[in-house]
C-alpha cells in the first residue's frame, strides 16, 4: 500500500470517528435540550391545572373535597382537554378512575407513574413514536395538604420534535458536506505531499538502474524538497564517481595496452643491435673470414651497435628512473630567464644547420622541477632543430594567458605522416627518414610525461609548420 493512501484511510477514520462523536454530542445535547422544553412546558401545565382543580374543588360546596373531585371530574377533564390540547385521566387515592379519556396504550406507562404521584412526586414519561413524541404528566392532587387523588395528563409535542429532527438532519447535512471538503481537502494535500516521494522513490529505482539523466522538482523549502535537492546532489556525485571510474578504467586499459607494446618495442630495440654484435663476434671468433678489411668493419659495427645498445640503455633508465628515484624538489622557476639561456645555448647547434633562433620570450613564474622542464625545452627545440627545412628560423615563443604559462616552439618542416603523428606522444614512435635513424622514439614521450607531471599539457600541430604548445599553472606569490 503506498503512503498516500496509508495517509488517507488513516485521516480518514479519525475524521469519521470524530464527525461520529461529534454528531452523537450535538444529537444529545439538542435531544436533552428539547426534553427540558417539554419538562418546563409541562410544569407550566402542572401548575396552571393544578390552580384550576383547586378552584373548582373549593367553588363546589361540598365538604369532601373526594366527593367534589367525583363530581367535577367530567368538567374538569373537558376543560383542561381543551385549553391545554391534551388527554388526561383522574384517579382516587385508590388508583380507581373516575373521569378520562387518555388511551389504553399510555395508560400502561402511567401506572408504574401513579405509585410515585401517591408519594408526592410529579412523575414525567417521554414516549417517540415515529415523527412525534408523546409526554405524560402525572401528578398528585392535593388540597390543604391532603392528597385527594392523581391526574395524568397525556400531551403531544410533535411540533418540537419535528424541529428537533430538522435541526437534527440539517446538522448532519452540514457534517457530511464538511467531512467531503476536508476529504478532498486531505485528499489532495495528501497527494501533493506525496506525490514527489513516489517520484523520488521511482528516480531512486532508476537511479540503481544506472540512469542518470533522471530530474526531480526540488523547488520548495520543506523537508521533501529538501530532500529532492540532496538526492540531485547525490545523484551527480553518483555520476561524477562512475565517469571517474570508468575514465580510470579506460587509463588501466591504456596503460596496460602501452605496457604490452613498451615492452614488445624493448624487446625489438635491445634484440636488434644484440644480434649484430652476437653474429659478428661469433666470425670474429671463428676465423671464418681472413680479410683485414672485414674485421675493420665487424669490429667498427660491434662499436656502433654496442654504443647505440648504450644510449637505448641510458634512455629507458631514463623512462623508468621516476619510479625509484628521489624526485627532484618543485620551486619556482624563472621561466624567460631559462627559456633564454637553453635558447643561446642551443643556439650553437642551430648554426651548424644554418638555423637560427627567434626569441619573444615573456615573463613567467611557474612552480615546477626546473631540470626536468630545462630537458623539455632542450629536447622541444633539438627536434625543431633535426627536422627543420624549407626556412632559416625557428621561433621561440611564450605569453601569460588566463593564470596559465604558454610556450610555442615553431619550425618548418614537412608533415609527419598520420601514422607517426597520431602516436607522437608514444615511446618508440619514429619516422623512418634518415634524420630518424639514430632515434629511439623516447623524446617527446618523455616530455609529454613531465608535463603531465606538472599538471600541464603538451600539443603538436601538423603540416609544413610544426608547432608544439606547451602549457603550465603560472605561479602567483600569496
Amino acid at each position: 500500500m503506498k503512503i498516500r493512501d496509508k495517509f488517507i484511510i488513516g485521516l480518514t477514520f479519525i475524521l469519521i470517528v470524530s464527525l461520529v462523536v461529534m454528531n452523537v454530542a450535538i444529537t444529545n445535547v439538542l435531544k436533552a435540550s428539547m426534553e427540558k422544553g417539554i419538562n418546563n412546558s409541562l410544569k407550566q401545565v402542572m401548575n396552571g391545572t393544578h390552580e384550576y382543580i383547586k378552584y373548582k374543588l373549593l367553588a363546589n360546596g361540598s365538604k369532601d373535597k373526594k366527593e367534589s373531585l367525583v363530581e367535577e371530574g367530567n368538567y374538569i377533564i373537558k376543560y383542561i382537554s381543551l385549553n391545554y390540547q391534551c388527554k388526561c385521566d383522574i384517579r382516587d387515592m385508590n388508583y380507581k378512575l373516575v373521569e378520562g379519556n387518555v388511551e389504553e396504550e399510555f395508560r400502561g406507562i402511567i401506572k408504574s407513574s401513579n405509585e410515585m404521584a401517591m408519594q408526592g412526586k410529579a412523575v414525567v414519561d417521554l414516549k417517540y413514536k415515529g415523527d412525534g413524541i408523546t409526554a405524560m404528566l402525572t401528578y398528585p392532587i392535593y388540597i390543604d395538604d391532603n392528597y385527594i387523588g392523581i391526574i395524568s395528563i397525556v400531551r403531544g409535542y410533535d411540533s418540537e420534535y419535528s424541529t428537533y429532527k430538522r435541526t437534527i438532519n440539517i446538522i448532519n447535512i452540514i457534517e457530511v458536506g464538511i467531512f467531503i471538503a476536508i476529504f478532498i481537502f486531505l485528499f489532495l494535500r495528501t497527494t501533493k505531499i506525496t506525490n514527489p516521494i513516489s517520484k523520488l522513490t521511482d528516480a531512486i529505482k532508476k537511479l540503481g538502474n544506472g540512469e542518470y539523466s533522471i530530474s526531480i522538482d526540488e523547488h520548495g523549502k520543506d523537508e521533501v524538497a529538501i530532500l529532492a535537492r540532496e538526492f540531485i546532489n547525490m545523484r551527480d556525485k553518483i555520476k561524477e564517481q562512475i565517469e571517474t571510474i570508468e575514465a580510470e578504467k579506460e587509463k588501466v586499459y591504456k596503460l596496460e595496452k602501452g605496457r604490452r607494446e613498451f615492452f614488445n618495442s624493448v624487446t625489438h630495440e635491445l634484440k636488434t643491435p644484440l644480434t649484430a654484435i652476437s653474429g659478428y663476434a661469433e666470425l670474429l671468433l671463428s676465423g671464418m673470414v681472413d680479410d683485414k678489411e672485414f674485421d675493420k668493419r665487424a669490429i667498427e659495427r660491434i662499436y656502433s651497435e654496442s654504443d647505440r645498445l648504450h644510449k637505448l640503455v641510458l634512455q629507458l633508465i631514463e623512462v623508468s628512473k621516476d619510479m625509484y628515484v628521489v624526485k627532484e624538489e618543485f620551486k619556482e622557476v624563472d621561466m624567460k630567464k631559462l627559456i633564454t639561456q637553453i635558447c643561446n645555448d642551443m643556439s650553437i647547434k642551430a648554426n651548424k644547420y644554418s638555423l637560427k633562433i627567434l626569441q619573444n620570450v615573456s615573463e613567467g613564474t611557474v612552480w615546477a622541477q626546473e631540470d626536468k622542464i630545462r630537458q623539455v625545452m632542450i629536447n622541444v627545440i633539438d627536434n625543431a632543430i633535426k627536422y627543420s627545412c624549407g626556412g632559416e628560423e625557428i621561433q621561440v615563443n611564450s605569453h601569460v594567458l588566463d593564470d596559465k604559462y604558454h610556450i610555442e616552439v615553431i619550425n618548418n618542416s614537412n608533415p609527419i605522416p598520420d601514422e607517426i603523428f597520431n602516436n607522437i606522444f608514444e615511446p618508440f614512435i619514429k619516422s623512418n627518414d634518415s634524420m630518424s635513424k639514430d632515434s629511439r622514439g623516447l623524446g617527446l614521450y618523455l616530455c609529454s610525461e613531465i608535463i603531465k607531471e606538472h599538471q600541464g599539457q603538451i600539443t603538436m600541430e601538423n603540416g609544413f609548420v610544426i608547432k608544439i604548445k606547451i602549457s603550465l599553472k603560472n605561479y602567483k606569490k600569496a
